[in-house]
């Protein structure tokens, strides 16, 4: 991403950030908007005319004032035509950048009305079903058989009424994305941005056996005087450890599994 890009994206970020204080638990719904926009952008091939770089950026803007105005928010409305004012090395960089104002949008929202960790941890759950599930996994990948839509249909009948609107809205982003590592990947992008706005890191666990609420705490205690910060845990079940605990934060990992000591031990005897 070049200077321009990083720039733009920065200038975005802070112009919305007092927008955001100011709107409360309401940001929720203006989070909604922006992915909802990003994704129509995308979908139009807008992203290009708006950051043409021979395009006066006031023309941009009034391109997007045609295009919006009565449509969206007159707040999101303003964020746009500010972003497009700025300068983009690539079209989906200004997508990407709406994609994480939205979700920025949606999780602040939440934390305003106090209900940030509830959907941290719905789509935390949404996560574990996903990737359990390897049929539901595929059917939520983009495929020539479905559209977006009907992926977005189908993830709305199962997880609508076990999810808060905010939590929903997340998924359905997550559903429309398109990425390598497909919605599981998504989701952890959200828990992850969740997780930081609370100053918080989070800490993939897998162990052989169910962890109890003191081995929990034990485990959050350590890894706290470890890494200098708060650490919330992602505990995974997988009886292929054997025994002990692999610990996943960003790219360190922790494995004291016996699993691992077999394989290090079978590594050392065929060298």
């Amino acid at each position: 991403m070049n200077t321009g890009t990083s720039a733009s994206r920065d200038a975005a970020r802070q112009a919305w950030d007092p927008v955001l204080v100011a709107a409360g638990a309401a940001g929720q719904e203006l989070g909604e908007q922006i992915l909802a926009l990003a994704h129509q952008v995308a979908k139009a091939r807008l992203a290009g005319p708006l950051t043409d770089p021979g395009r006066d950026g006031e023309d941009k803007a009034a391109l997007v004032g045609r295009l919006l105005e009565g449509k969206v928010d007159a707040r999101v409305v303003e964020l746009l035509q500010g972003m497009v004012r700025g300068r983009w090395s690539a079209p989906v960089d200004l997508i990407s950048s709406l994609h994480d104002l939205g979700i920025a949008s949606v999780l602040a929202g939440a934390r305003a009305d106090g209900t940030v960790d509830d959907v941290e941890q719905e789509l935390f759950d949404v996560t574990d079903v996903i990737t359990a599930n390897r049929d539901l996994r595929q059917a939520l990948e983009p495929s020539r058989r479905t559209t977006t839509e009907e992926r977005v249909r189908l993830a709305r009948s199962l997880f609508a009424t076990r999810l808060s609107a905010p939590a929903m809205s997340l998924l359905t982003w997550c559903v429309r994305h398109r990425t390598e590592g497909g919605v599981p990947r998504n989701l952890r992008r959200v828990t992850e941005l969740a997780a930081a706005m609370q100053s918080r890191v989070i800490a993939d666990v897998v162990t052989a056996v169910p962890m109890t609420r003191q081995q929990e705490g034990r485990l959050i205690a350590v890894l706290q005087r470890r890494l200098g910060s708060d650490v919330e845990l992602n505990t995974m079940v997988d009886p292929a450890v054997v025994g002990g605990a692999k610990v996943t934060v960003g790219n360190v990992v922790i494995d004291s599994t016996v699993s691992s000591s077999i394989h290090d031990l079978r590594a050392a005897l065929a060298s």
